[in-house]
């Protein structure tokens, strides 16, 4: 999954709090940018399997998309955490650093960050 489509799926994921119907303007609004972008990303989506979106209407995650976008929501809360308490940045700084290891770091690399950072919360007995 690409950068943006991941993204695009956390945005969608955290606006439909627990699967409820989510609105192309909205996904606009929260990541800033224009309607033209979303309906690009949406379609990727659609092709991807993680939503299903009716022509002109709201966009649903399908169960693929709950599953992936808990997962991805999951890593996001993880990397937000470590980066804010571990690392000393201020929310915004940590949120959009979550943002960035999430979308940009090849997913061995993101497995190998997130597998550190549960060891540093649960060191073995």
């Amino acid at each position: 999954m690409s950068g943006s489509s991941i993204r695009y799926l956390l945005a969608i994921y955290q606006l439909s709090d627990g699967g409820a119907a989510v609105r192309s303007v909205d996904i606009a609004n929260l990541l800033q940018v224009t309607r033209a972008s979303v309906v690009k990303s949406l379609k990727k989506l659609t092709e991807e399997g993680a939503i299903h979106k009716e022509y002109y209407g709201n966009i649903q995650l399908t169960p693929m998309g709950m599953q992936l976008g808990n997962r991805i929501s999951t890593e996001y809360e993880l990397l937000f955490s470590c980066f804010a308490h571990h690392f000393g940045l201020s929310e915004d700084q940590a949120r959009q650093d979550a943002l960035s290891a999430l979308c940009y770091f090849s997913p061995q690399a993101r497995e190998a960050l997130i597998q550190c950072i549960q060891k540093k919360a649960h060191p073995p007995l």
